[in-house]
């Protein structure tokens, strides 16, 4: 028998409701209907400000919720900066295969069983959404360039009408649309 320790964020909140008890209890009560060969001992509270490992799981589900809740259909700066985060972490080398392959969603609808979710399901949209409206964005740059010349990347911002929240969104279209690639800035 596999002994579980689960690691969750210091939250008030989790406190108030009791949430390690009833981790530890539905875990359990799960395992032992499932026949599965694991039992959660505890469950801990720990600020992820100190923890990088609680932070990386966090951003990882913060992603996952982001395209589970189609966040990057928002038309907000706020969406559109975190939609560009997401997209440039996918397509840089192999992630977004090791990203399908190794995240693994279930939908639990309050009974005993739990079914299992494709996350391609909400991947693949938003890898379709993205590289569209990507193409759209790019072809508006490159008319300004082509048009205008703007003398810097400041002056280029103010013509397509970009506040200074997305520049680094600009730079990635402005170096994908000279050839050197999407990520080219930030590696």
């Amino acid at each position: 028998m596999i002994k579980v320790k689960i690691k969750v964020d210091q939250n008030d909140e989790y406190d108030e409701i009791f949430l390690g008890h009833k981790i530890i209890e539905q875990m359990n009560a799960h395992s032992a209907y499932r026949n599965k060969n694991y039992r959660v001992v505890r469950v801990m509270s720990q600020d992820s400000a100190k923890s990088i490992p609680l932070q990386i799981v966090d951003t990882f589900m913060g992603i996952v919720v982001f395209l589970l809740e189609k966040n990057y259909l928002e038309q907000s700066n706020v969406s559109k900066i975190k939609s560009d985060l997401i997209y440039r972490f996918l397509i840089e080398q192999d992630n977004l295969s090791r990203f399908q392959k190794q995240i693994k969603l279930y939908k639990w609808t309050g009974s005993e069983e739990l079914t299992s979710m494709n996350i391609s399901d909400y991947v693949s949209p938003f890898m379709a959404y993205k590289a569209a409206y990507d193409v759209q964005e790019m072809t508006r740059i490159q008319k300004v360039m082509l048009e205008h010349s703007p003398k810097s990347l400041k002056e280029l911002r103010e013509k397509v009408n970009y506040p200074n929240t997305m520049l680094n969104t600009l730079i990635a279209y402005k170096d994908q649309i000279e050839g050197r690639g999407r990520n080219y800035s930030v590696i």
